[in-house]
Protein backbone atom coordinates (compact mmCIF):
# COMPACT_ATOMS: atom_id res chain seq x y z
CA UNK A 1 0.00 0.00 0.00
CA UNK A 2 2.50 2.33 1.07
CA UNK A 3 4.18 2.09 -2.46
CA UNK A 4 1.06 2.33 -3.95
CA UNK A 5 0.33 5.53 -2.78
CA UNK A 6 4.37 6.91 -3.19
CA UNK A 7 3.73 6.21 -7.25
CA UNK A 8 0.59 7.89 -6.88
CA UNK A 9 2.32 11.06 -5.77
CA UNK A 10 4.93 10.82 -8.12
CA UNK A 11 2.01 10.34 -11.32
CA UNK A 12 0.59 13.74 -9.64
CA UNK A 13 3.71 15.36 -9.56
CA UNK A 14 4.64 14.76 -12.71
CA UNK A 15 1.05 15.54 -14.25
CA UNK A 16 1.73 19.26 -12.43
CA UNK A 17 5.31 19.76 -13.47
CA UNK A 18 5.04 18.68 -17.37
CA UNK A 19 6.71 21.41 -19.06
CA UNK A 20 4.02 21.97 -21.96
CA UNK A 21 0.77 22.03 -19.98
CA UNK A 22 -0.52 22.07 -16.23
CA UNK A 23 -4.22 21.01 -15.38
CA UNK A 24 -6.22 23.72 -15.04
CA UNK A 25 -6.51 23.21 -11.32
CA UNK A 26 -2.66 23.54 -10.39
CA UNK A 27 -2.71 26.79 -12.65
CA UNK A 28 -5.86 27.73 -10.86
CA UNK A 29 -4.17 27.44 -7.21
CA UNK A 30 -0.78 28.84 -7.96
CA UNK A 31 -2.08 32.41 -9.48
CA UNK A 32 -4.75 32.17 -6.28
CA UNK A 33 -1.24 31.43 -4.10
CA UNK A 34 0.43 34.51 -5.51
CA UNK A 35 -1.73 36.77 -5.38
CA UNK A 36 -2.08 36.04 -1.86
CA UNK A 37 1.66 36.25 -1.46
CA UNK A 38 1.61 39.84 -2.75
CA UNK A 39 -1.04 40.80 -0.67
CA UNK A 40 -0.78 38.83 2.61
CA UNK A 41 3.24 38.30 2.55
CA UNK A 42 4.47 40.98 0.92
CA UNK A 43 7.52 42.51 3.44
CA UNK A 44 10.63 39.69 4.27
CA UNK A 45 14.20 39.56 3.01
CA UNK A 46 15.12 40.70 -0.74
CA UNK A 47 11.80 42.44 -1.14
CA UNK A 48 11.72 46.69 -0.75
CA UNK A 49 10.65 46.53 2.67
CA UNK A 50 14.43 45.41 3.05
CA UNK A 51 16.34 48.48 3.22
CA UNK A 52 19.76 46.74 2.56
CA UNK A 53 18.38 44.95 -0.94
CA UNK A 54 16.43 48.20 -1.57
CA UNK A 55 19.37 50.38 -1.82
CA UNK A 56 21.80 47.70 -3.77
CA UNK A 57 19.21 46.54 -5.88
CA UNK A 58 20.84 48.26 -9.00
CA UNK A 59 24.22 46.81 -8.49
CA UNK A 60 22.94 43.67 -7.94
CA UNK A 61 20.91 43.67 -11.00
CA UNK A 62 24.11 45.41 -13.09
CA UNK A 63 27.09 43.99 -11.51
CA UNK A 64 25.67 40.05 -10.36
CA UNK A 65 22.72 38.82 -11.99
CA UNK A 66 23.23 40.44 -15.53
CA UNK A 67 27.09 41.31 -15.81
CA UNK A 68 25.78 44.59 -17.90
CA UNK A 69 27.29 47.96 -17.13
CA UNK A 70 25.22 50.47 -15.67
CA UNK A 71 25.39 52.58 -17.87
CA UNK A 72 23.51 50.14 -20.89
CA UNK A 73 20.39 50.34 -19.10
CA UNK A 74 19.64 54.05 -19.21
CA UNK A 75 16.88 54.78 -21.85
CA UNK A 76 16.53 50.97 -22.91
CA UNK A 77 13.07 49.35 -22.65
CA UNK A 78 12.35 46.48 -20.12
CA UNK A 79 10.05 44.01 -19.93
CA UNK A 80 9.74 42.83 -16.11
CA UNK A 81 7.98 40.05 -16.77
CA UNK A 82 6.21 38.19 -13.56
CA UNK A 83 6.82 41.53 -11.83
CA UNK A 84 5.81 41.20 -8.23
CA UNK A 85 5.25 44.12 -6.34
CA UNK A 86 8.72 45.74 -8.50
CA UNK A 87 11.10 44.83 -6.78
CA UNK A 88 13.65 44.42 -9.83
CA UNK A 89 12.03 47.29 -11.66
CA UNK A 90 12.40 49.49 -8.87
CA UNK A 91 16.37 48.57 -9.71
CA UNK A 92 15.82 49.25 -13.19
CA UNK A 93 14.41 52.54 -12.72
CA UNK A 94 17.35 53.18 -10.36
CA UNK A 95 19.33 52.06 -13.45
CA UNK A 96 17.52 54.90 -15.43
CA UNK A 97 15.49 52.07 -17.64
CA UNK A 98 12.14 52.23 -18.96
CA UNK A 99 9.87 49.64 -17.61
CA UNK A 100 6.57 47.66 -18.59
CA UNK A 101 5.59 45.81 -15.57
CA UNK A 102 3.59 42.47 -15.64
CA UNK A 103 1.86 39.87 -13.20
CA UNK A 104 -1.53 38.26 -13.23
CA UNK A 105 -2.00 39.78 -9.77
CA UNK A 106 -3.48 42.70 -9.57
CA UNK A 107 -2.97 43.75 -5.97
CA UNK A 108 1.09 43.15 -7.21
CA UNK A 109 0.99 45.13 -9.72
CA UNK A 110 -1.22 48.09 -7.68
CA UNK A 111 1.74 47.74 -4.97
CA UNK A 112 4.33 47.99 -8.25
CA UNK A 113 2.93 51.35 -9.43
CA UNK A 114 3.62 52.94 -5.85
CA UNK A 115 7.19 51.54 -5.17
CA UNK A 116 8.59 53.48 -8.45
CA UNK A 117 6.17 56.19 -9.67
CA UNK A 118 8.81 58.63 -8.06
CA UNK A 119 10.91 57.70 -10.97
CA UNK A 120 11.07 59.95 -13.91
CA UNK A 121 11.17 57.00 -16.61
CA UNK A 122 8.35 55.79 -18.72
CA UNK A 123 6.33 52.71 -17.43
CA UNK A 124 3.53 50.81 -18.30
CA UNK A 125 1.59 48.17 -15.80
CA UNK A 126 -0.56 45.05 -17.52
CA UNK A 127 -2.54 42.34 -15.51
CA UNK A 128 -1.74 39.56 -17.54
CA UNK A 129 -0.48 36.08 -17.57
CA UNK A 130 3.26 35.86 -19.31
CA UNK A 131 1.08 33.32 -22.08
CA UNK A 132 -1.53 35.51 -22.75
CA UNK A 133 0.07 38.90 -23.48
CA UNK A 134 -2.06 40.39 -26.31
CA UNK A 135 -0.45 43.39 -28.01
CA UNK A 136 2.65 42.78 -26.28
CA UNK A 137 3.07 39.96 -28.53
CA UNK A 138 4.07 42.36 -31.25
CA UNK A 139 6.60 44.35 -28.97
CA UNK A 140 10.57 44.37 -28.63
CA UNK A 141 12.44 44.83 -25.42
CA UNK A 142 16.01 45.59 -25.00
CA UNK A 143 15.67 43.09 -22.10
CA UNK A 144 13.21 41.03 -20.83
CA UNK A 145 13.98 39.64 -17.54
CA UNK A 146 11.81 37.12 -15.76
CA UNK A 147 13.38 35.98 -12.08
CA UNK A 148 11.58 33.11 -10.41
CA UNK A 149 8.48 33.03 -12.26
CA UNK A 150 8.94 30.81 -15.64
CA UNK A 151 8.84 27.68 -13.12
CA UNK A 152 5.34 28.55 -11.92
CA UNK A 153 3.62 28.73 -15.21
CA UNK A 154 1.03 26.83 -16.98
CA UNK A 155 3.43 25.71 -19.79
CA UNK A 156 7.05 26.68 -19.56
CA UNK A 157 8.04 25.46 -22.95
CA UNK A 158 5.24 28.23 -24.59
CA UNK A 159 5.76 31.19 -22.09
CA UNK A 160 9.65 30.44 -22.76
CA UNK A 161 9.12 30.74 -26.35
CA UNK A 162 7.31 33.63 -26.10
CA UNK A 163 9.69 35.65 -24.03
CA UNK A 164 12.16 34.42 -26.05
CA UNK A 165 10.39 36.10 -29.47
CA UNK A 166 10.21 40.22 -27.75
CA UNK A 167 13.81 40.11 -27.28
CA UNK A 168 15.08 43.04 -29.93
CA UNK A 169 17.83 41.77 -32.73
CA UNK A 170 20.78 43.51 -30.23
CA UNK A 171 18.49 42.92 -27.05
CA UNK A 172 18.91 39.91 -24.04
CA UNK A 173 17.42 37.23 -21.94
CA UNK A 174 17.55 36.74 -18.29
CA UNK A 175 15.89 34.12 -16.36
CA UNK A 176 16.34 32.95 -12.79
CA UNK A 177 14.74 29.28 -12.62
CA UNK A 178 14.97 26.54 -9.93
CA UNK A 179 17.74 24.49 -10.80
CA UNK A 180 17.03 20.55 -10.63
CA UNK A 181 20.88 20.33 -9.70
CA UNK A 182 19.55 22.07 -6.20
CA UNK A 183 17.13 18.93 -4.85
CA UNK A 184 16.80 15.85 -6.78
CA UNK A 185 13.78 14.64 -7.73
CA UNK A 186 13.19 12.58 -4.99
CA UNK A 187 13.92 14.94 -2.47
CA UNK A 188 11.07 17.45 -5.03
CA UNK A 189 8.89 14.41 -4.62
CA UNK A 190 9.08 14.65 -0.26
CA UNK A 191 8.65 18.52 -0.80
CA UNK A 192 5.48 17.82 -3.09
CA UNK A 193 3.77 15.97 -0.68
CA UNK A 194 4.52 19.31 1.92
CA UNK A 195 3.01 21.65 -0.08
CA UNK A 196 0.03 19.08 -1.10
CA UNK A 197 -0.48 18.65 2.81
CA UNK A 198 -0.36 22.86 2.90
CA UNK A 199 -2.68 23.59 0.23
CA UNK A 200 -4.96 20.97 2.36
CA UNK A 201 -5.39 22.94 5.35
CA UNK A 202 -8.28 24.38 6.54
CA UNK A 203 -8.10 27.67 7.06
CA UNK A 204 -6.38 30.81 6.41
CA UNK A 205 -5.12 30.75 9.70
CA UNK A 206 -4.06 27.24 9.79
CA UNK A 207 -1.73 28.19 6.77
CA UNK A 208 -0.22 30.78 8.56
CA UNK A 209 0.44 28.83 11.70
CA UNK A 210 2.40 26.14 9.19
CA UNK A 211 4.68 28.84 7.60
CA UNK A 212 5.61 30.29 10.83
CA UNK A 213 6.42 26.79 12.07
CA UNK A 214 8.57 26.32 9.47
CA UNK A 215 10.10 30.22 9.55
CA UNK A 216 11.16 29.78 13.50
CA UNK A 217 8.53 32.16 14.09
CA UNK A 218 10.85 34.59 11.93
CA UNK A 219 8.41 36.41 9.97
CA UNK A 220 10.63 37.89 7.23
CA UNK A 221 11.39 34.31 5.97
CA UNK A 222 7.38 34.01 5.66
CA UNK A 223 7.25 35.52 2.28
CA UNK A 224 9.99 33.11 0.57
CA UNK A 225 8.56 30.10 2.45
CA UNK A 226 4.97 30.63 1.13
CA UNK A 227 6.77 30.90 -2.23
CA UNK A 228 7.86 27.75 -1.13
CA UNK A 229 5.06 25.95 -0.06
CA UNK A 230 1.79 27.41 -1.54
CA UNK A 231 2.28 27.20 -5.24
CA UNK A 232 1.64 23.66 -7.20
CA UNK A 233 3.43 24.22 -9.82
CA UNK A 234 6.86 24.32 -9.05
CA UNK A 235 9.31 23.11 -11.45
CA UNK A 236 13.09 22.21 -11.93
CA UNK A 237 14.80 22.81 -14.73
CA UNK A 238 18.17 20.87 -16.08
CA UNK A 239 20.40 23.50 -17.88
CA UNK A 240 21.05 21.45 -20.51
CA UNK A 241 17.62 21.42 -21.19
CA UNK A 242 16.87 25.41 -21.34
CA UNK A 243 20.45 26.09 -22.68
CA UNK A 244 19.36 23.82 -25.98
CA UNK A 245 16.11 25.28 -26.07
CA UNK A 246 17.28 28.68 -26.62
CA UNK A 247 20.24 27.96 -28.40
CA UNK A 248 17.48 27.04 -30.92
CA UNK A 249 15.97 30.03 -31.28
CA UNK A 250 19.27 32.13 -31.96
CA UNK A 251 20.65 32.88 -28.22
CA UNK A 252 23.94 32.14 -26.83
CA UNK A 253 23.83 31.07 -23.20
CA UNK A 254 25.79 32.38 -19.95
CA UNK A 255 25.29 31.30 -16.53
CA UNK A 256 26.09 34.32 -14.99
CA UNK A 257 26.32 33.22 -11.26
CA UNK A 258 27.96 29.55 -9.69
CA UNK A 259 25.12 28.01 -8.30
CA UNK A 260 23.27 24.85 -8.28
CA UNK A 261 19.64 27.54 -9.37
CA UNK A 262 19.95 28.96 -13.41
CA UNK A 263 20.83 32.31 -13.45
CA UNK A 264 21.01 32.70 -17.36
CA UNK A 265 21.70 35.57 -19.38
CA UNK A 266 20.83 34.59 -23.56
CA UNK A 267 22.15 37.22 -25.66
CA UNK A 268 21.20 36.92 -29.35
CA UNK A 269 23.74 35.05 -31.06
CA UNK A 270 26.63 37.40 -32.96
CA UNK A 271 25.39 40.23 -30.11
CA UNK A 272 29.26 41.96 -30.32
CA UNK A 273 27.73 45.05 -29.33
CA UNK A 274 25.88 43.90 -26.19
CA UNK A 275 29.50 42.17 -25.64
CA UNK A 276 31.03 45.28 -24.91
CA UNK A 277 28.93 46.19 -22.35
CA UNK A 278 29.99 43.01 -20.90
CA UNK A 279 30.82 43.07 -16.84
CA UNK A 280 33.31 40.74 -16.34
CA UNK A 281 31.89 37.13 -13.74
CA UNK A 282 31.48 38.14 -10.15
CA UNK A 283 33.12 35.80 -7.34
CA UNK A 284 31.22 34.49 -4.46
CA UNK A 285 30.14 35.95 -2.35
CA UNK A 286 26.67 36.71 -3.94
CA UNK A 287 24.10 39.28 -2.92
CA UNK A 288 22.02 36.31 -1.66
CA UNK A 289 23.96 35.09 0.67
CA UNK A 290 23.28 37.38 3.18
CA UNK A 291 19.73 35.70 3.76
CA UNK A 292 21.16 31.84 4.80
Amino acid sequence: MEQEIETIYRLVYDIVHDLDASPEFAVRQTERAFDQQWGKYATGHALLSDEWFKENVDRILSQEEIQIRPEWFRGRWVLDAGCGNGRWSYGFAKLGANVTLVDTSETAIETAKSMIESFRVEKEFYVSSLENLGDLIHRKYDLVFCWGVLHHCRSFNKTLNILAGLVDEKGLLYLYLYGRESLSYDDDIKLFRKRLYYNTLPTDEAKHSFLLKEANKDASKLHNLHDLYAPLINRRLEYSYVKTFLEDRGFDVTRTIDSTELFLRAMRTGSVELEKWSLPKKEPPYWFYRYR
